[in-house]
């Protein structure tokens, strides 16, 4: 019997919220708003929140040309 081998894959690298609005090149408050509205969905580690780069990247593509702000202010004006 063999060890099944597990290689890293890039696309469910955890990033932390810090590491999120960098790439956003925004605050990190911003991506906090984004979370609760329940635009960004996180995986939590008691206190620590995590967004996998894949959900990251989803995000992107579902608000491709519109302005975050503005989607954002929509969904918690609706929550």
């Amino acid at each position: 019997m063999t060890k099944e081998r597990i290689f890293p894959d890039d696309a469910d690298r955890l990033l932390s919220l810090d590491e999120v609005s960098a790439r956003l090149k925004t605050s990190p408050t911003n991506v906090a708003r984004f979370v609760r509205a329940g635009l960004l969905t996180t995986l939590r580690f008691g206190n620590y929140k995590r967004v996998r780069k894949v959900t990251l990247n989803e995000f992107l593509r579902r608000y491709d040309g519109q302005d975050l702000l503005a989607v954002l202010e929509g969904a918690e004006k609706h929550a």
